[in-house]
């Protein structure tokens, strides 16, 4: 499975392991809806030969190539 990082408001990170970036968003968010919205700024992931960095505000990903 996966590791995705969340990065909160204040720059602190906690690692999770999910199958996948939607399934963690929801179990995050099932025991109240707005915490994720409020408390996250970022995920980080890899995928594939890719960092990949999603900011929550936005929804935009950004995707940086891992070098070998």
């Amino acid at each position: 499975m996966p590791i995705f990082t969340l990065v909160y408001n204040n720059n602190s990170t906690k690692n999770f392991e999910a199958e996948s970036k939607e399934s963690l968003i929801r179990d995050f968010s099932l025991a109240d809806a707005t915490a994720f919205q409020e408390n996250v700024k970022e995920i980080r992931w890899e995928e594939e030969n890719y960092c990949c960095v999603e900011c929550i505000s936005s929804g935009k990903i950004n995707k940086t190539a891992i070098e070998n």
